[in-house]
């Protein structure tokens, strides 16, 4: 899968993408601010994440480590991650393979990032 595929599958799924040099690229789905990035050295294996989701100050240390685990339990293939910086962030890690299409998977991470989104945000409300 060439990044240039999954860079239009991007365009197609959310419009904008922008390319932030050393970072990856950037684009807002549903509102939320998004990022693909490449990884391994083969460049099979694809990184997207919604970055700094909430602010761990925002919430109690339960709270917040409830709706984390809440998430990873139930939410298959999303890890949502509390960063040393003080933010959560949500990744899709996912190894290509070459029957795979990017008109096929890249809709799919994305959706599955706005639901693990939206499902943390409501344990986060419920708790």
């Amino acid at each position: 899968m060439k990044q240039e595929e999954i860079v239009n599958e991007i365009r197609k799924t959310c419009g904008g993408v922008e390319l932030l040099p050393a970072m990856g690229w950037h684009f807002i789905y549903h509102k939320r601010h998004f990022f693909y990035l490449t990884g391994g050295n083969d460049g099979t294996m694809l990184r997207f994440c919604i970055p700094h989701l909430v602010k761990e100050s925002e919430y109690d240390e339960l709270r917040l480590s409830e709706a984390i685990n809440a998430t990873n339990r139930n939410v298959k293939f999303i890890k949502a991650v509390k960063l040393d910086c003080g933010s959560v962030s949500l990744d899709y890690d996912h190894k290509t393979t070459p029957d795979e299409t990017a008109a096929t998977i890249v809709p799919h991470i994305i959706n599955a990032l706005d639901f693990a989104s939206t499902y943390l945000l409501n344990k986060l409300r419920k708790i």
